[in-house]
C-alpha cells in the first residue's frame, strides 16, 4: 500500500495529479490508416505509358504513310524458256530443242496462245486425273522404264563383282 507522505510540495504535486483529466487525443484513427495507405502506393512510372502511347503513334504514322503512298506499277514480261524433249529409252545422242515460235505483237505477247496449249494438253489431262483419281492411278512414266540395269558400284569403278551373301545394311548372324 502507499504511505501518506508528509512533505507538503509532494502532497501538493499529488493533489494536483489527481485533479488532471485526460484530454481524447486528436489522432484520428481511420485517417492515420488512409495517409499510411498513401504513402504505401509507389508513385506512378511513366515508362510504360510513354512507350505505349510512343508505339501507338508510330503505327499511326506508318498506317497513314501506307494508305497514301502511290501505287507500283506492275510490270508483265513473258520469258520463254526452252526445255529439253524427253528422249527415247535407249538413244544417246542428244535432242536438239527448238523454242515456240509464234506470231508476236509489238509488245512481246503472243497473239496466239492456241499452239502453245495444244502441247501441254497430256500434262493437263494427267493432272486432273491426279488430282482427282489419286496420284497411283497415272501411268508409269517414260523416265521410269528404263532398258538398261543400274551398273553396279563395283563395275563402275573395274572392281571384280561380289556375290551379296544376305542383303541389308546390318547382315545378322546367328
Amino acid at each position: 500500500m502507499s504511505e501518506s507522505t508528509s512533505d507538503p510540495k509532494l502532497a501538493a504535486l499529488e493533489k494536483s495529479l489527481t485533479a488532471l483529466v485526460p484530454v481524447p487525443g486528436r489522432i484520428d484513427r481511420d485517417q492515420l490508416l488512409f495517409r499510411a495507405g498513401q504513402a504505401s502506393v509507389r508513385p506512378k512510372k511513366w515508362l510504360w505509358p510513354s512507350a505505349t502511347a510512343f508505339l501507338a503513334v508510330l503505327a499511326g504514322g506508318f498506317g497513314t504513310a501506307l494508305a497514301m503512298r502511290s501505287a507500283i506499277p506492275i510490270q508483265e514480261r513473258i520469258v520463254y524458256v526452252s526445255v529439253p524433249e524427253p528422249r527415247a529409252p535407249g538413244s544417246d545422242s542428244p535432242s536438239v530443242v527448238t523454242p515456240p515460235i509464234g506470231p508476236l505483237a509489238q509488245n512481246g505477247r503472243m497473239e496466239d496462245g492456241g499452239e502453245m496449249w495444244m502441247a501441254s494438253a497430256g500434262y493437263l489431262h494427267d493432272r486432273n486425273q491426279a488430282i482427282r483419281w489419286g496420284v497411283d492411278t497415272l501411268p508409269p512414266s517414260p523416265s521410269m522404264a528404263s532398258v538398261r540395269e543400274t551398273p553396279s558400284l563395283e563395275s563402275m569403278l573395274g572392281l571384280p563383282e561380289k556375290k551379296v551373301e544376305q542383303g541389308g545394311l546390318f547382315p545378322l548372324r546367328f
